[in-house]
C-alpha cells in the first residue's frame, strides 16, 4: 500500500501551525506598541497651551455698533437716537424681520428684571428675538 501524503506534512523539525502563527504575529504586535508609544509621547510633547491671542484691547474698534433700539441705566428708551415711550414700541419698531433682527443696546446698569420686562413688552410688539448688544470689555 502506498503512504498517503496530508497537505502539510510535519516532520520532527518543523514547527507547528500554532508556533508558524505566533512568529507572523509578533512583528505585528511590536509595530502596534511602538506605534502606540509614538503617539503617547508625541501626545505629551505637544500638550502646549493655545498661542496667545493679540490683545483686543490694543486693537479695539473705537465705533459703536449701530444699535436700532437703547435701553439706557434709568430705563428710558431710544428708537433710531430719539425717545420712545414703552407703550408705543408696538406702533414704532419695524415689522419683525427675522434676518434682521432689532438691536438692542442696553446699559449695564440696567437689572435682570427690567431687561426681562423689557423682553416681555417686545415679544408683545411682535419681536420674539432680538439682538443684544454687549461690551466685551467688562
Amino acid at each position: 500500500m502506498k503512504q498517503q501524503q496530508t497537505f502539510f506534512p510535519e516532520s520532527d523539525n518543523d514547527p507547528s501551525l500554532t508556533e508558524k502563527l505566533e512568529e507572523g504575529l509578533l512583528p505585528l504586535i511590536n509595530v502596534v506598541f511602538l506605534l502606540l508609544l509614538f503617539f503617547l509621547i508625541a501626545g505629551i510633547v505637544l500638550q502646549d497651551q493655545l498661542p496667545a491671542l493679540p490683545d483686543t484691547a490694543n486693537g479695539r474698534d473705537e465705533r459703536r455698533p449701530d444699535m436700532d433700539l437703547v435701553v439706557e441705566a434709568d430705563g428710558n428708551l431710544r428708537f433710531d437716537g430719539s425717545p420712545i415711550e414703552r407703550n408705543a414700541l408696538g406702533e414704532k419698531l419695524p415689522e419683525y424681520n427675522e434676518s434682521d433682527r432689532l438691536r438692542l443696546g442696553v446699559d449695564e446698569q440696567l437689572s435682570m428684571s427690567e431687561l426681562e420686562s423689557l423682553f416681555q413688552t417686545l415679544d408683545e410688539a411682535g419681536h420674539p428675538q432680538v439682538i443684544l448688544l454687549t461690551d466685551p470689555g467688562q
